[in-house]
């Protein structure tokens, strides 16, 4: 920062200092020409070291230049020093050079026979003049971190000093040393320090993820919340006037509304989830519903009806291929588990994709008995083999640049493999990337007279 204001001033001094050398040239330049019956011939008799001279005629013609034979150049009636000095008497400019990394000066005066006579010199550009300060600064910033370095590796070592030595298996025995701030912290950790020891590893993983959990859901409820928040402040404080406005608004604050009461029914879904698995026999059955046996095609078909229109706006064809199967669970568990492989089927698909329902039965692992199973297929993006562990943590999302415009809560994968765990269900995921993905969750032997035979 120093380098750079120093920088600055330095360049606007050499450049007033050399607009007003270039002023005063240019009046004695002028009056000479005016007292000499040919201009030319004084001009060709006078040099200026570093200085370009140029006679432009009235009509912008150039007559003479010390530098460029005049021939060859262009009409100069449109310079701003030379429209100034025709129409005044006198103009200056500056103009920048990004080749040579100067500044141009540029002082103009008009003579009596309507003529112009121009003065042009060359001036260090910013660069320039950063360049020349280049090493001064860098020894000047040397010797700064060098010393910033050597006092405050003696200060933090003398402030620091007793906290390293304190022994946290053994904290008692170096209080006499630490400070008196300390003691109560110490005597607390010598207290805790058996039970520390045993449950250190459960409460670091348990604390990550409350707090990774704590994280996702802050963000994805203030964004929501903000937006709603924001469009009814605007409509209280009688802000929106327009009736189409005014539908637009209530729109949006409906689809946020419905993105929170998504979000909100998913998280309360995973509560219950985490509760019954903490529980068994009826308590789990008051949390999340008694178990019945549950029609696997029906279910599907409803979730199809469901989220027909969903696939049409995204241009996703839904398809069906199921044969008979039952599963004894959760009707709304069940529901759910296959609504959120359809949905984020749809969802990160591509346009034209399709997305597969299929269902049945199939040999059982170690059996002869069949078992049903539900499988979710699509021609989506697809997922690499690096995410495919992940894809079941709460809050993660594959494509994370476009997740919010594909819309969803981030849950829906996590519901899903609490709810096969909760019926005893295996998932088996199968994706290649730009091919597709497949989804499939195999339920274990069912005790029902339909999948017996």
């Amino acid at each position: 920062m120093f380098a750079l204001a120093l920088t600055l001033f330095m360049q606007q001094r050499l450049m007033s200092s050399t607009a007003a050398e270039l002023a005063n040239e240019v009046r004695i330049v002028a009056a000479s020409l005016n007292s000499s019956p040919s201009y030319l011939s004084t001009l060709k008799r006078l040099h200026l070291d570093g200085t370009r001279i140029t006679l432009v005629g009235s009509d912008g013609d150039v007559l003479y230049d010390s530098d460029i034979d005049e021939a060859t150049m262009e009409d100069h009636g449109n310079r701003p020093e030379i429209e100034q000095a025709l129409k005044t008497g006198r103009g200056s400019a500056d103009r920048s050079s990004s080749t040579l990394g100067e500044v141009m000066l540029y002082e103009a005066m008009r003579l009596a026979d309507g003529s112009v006579i121009r003065l042009a010199q060359g001036e260090a550009g910013y660069l320039a003049v950063l360049w020349s300060l280049a090493g001064p600064v860098a020894l000047l910033t040397t010797t700064g971190v060098l010393v910033s370095i050597v006092v405050a590796r003696r200060e933090s070592h003398r402030i620091i000093e007793p906290l390293l030595e304190v022994d946290l298996d053994h904290p008692r025995r170096n209080a006499q040393n630490a400070y008196a701030e300390m003691e109560p912290m110490l005597e607390r950790i010598e207290s805790q320090r058996q039970e520390l020891k045993r449950q250190v590893r459960v409460l670091a993983d348990n604390d990550r993820m409350r707090r990774e959990f704590t994280a996702n859901i802050t963000h994805e409820l203030k964004t929501p919340l903000t937006t709603v928040s924001g469009y009814a402040e605007l409509i209280a404080n009688g802000l929106v006037t327009d009736e189409a406005d005014l539908r637009d608004f209530g729109r949006r604050i409906y689809s946020e509304a419905g993105r929170l009461t998504s979000l909100v029914n998913d998280i309360l879904t995973l509560s219950n989830l985490d509760e019954a698995e903490r529980s068994e026999g009826e308590a789990a059955a008051a949390t999340l519903g008694a178990r019945e046996p549950i029609d696997v095609p029906r279910t599907l078909e409803g979730i199809v009806q469901r989220l027909e229109q969903v696939a049409a706006r995204a241009e996703v064809t839904l398809e069906l291929a199921c044969e008979p199967a039952m599963v004894m669970g959760v009707p709304r568990l069940i529901d759910e588990l296959a609504y959120n492989l359809a949905s984020n089927a749809i969802r990160y698909n591509q346009p034209g994709g399709s997305v597969v329902l299929a269902c049945g039965v199939e040999p059982a692992e170690g059996s002869a008995m069949r078992a049903p199973y539900i499988r979710v297929s699509d021609t989506g993006i697809g997922i690499a083999p690096e995410e495919q562990g992940k894809i079941f943590e709460r809050f993660y999302r594959v494509d994370k640049s476009r997740s919010k415009a594909r819309g969803g809560t981030g849950l829906g994968l996590a519901i899903v493999k609490h709810a096969a765990a909760f019926h005893g269900a295996r998932i088996e995921l199968e994706s290649e990337l730009g091919r597709g993905t497949a989804i499939t969750v195999h339920f274990p032997v069912q005790d029902l007279p339909e999948l017996s035979a």
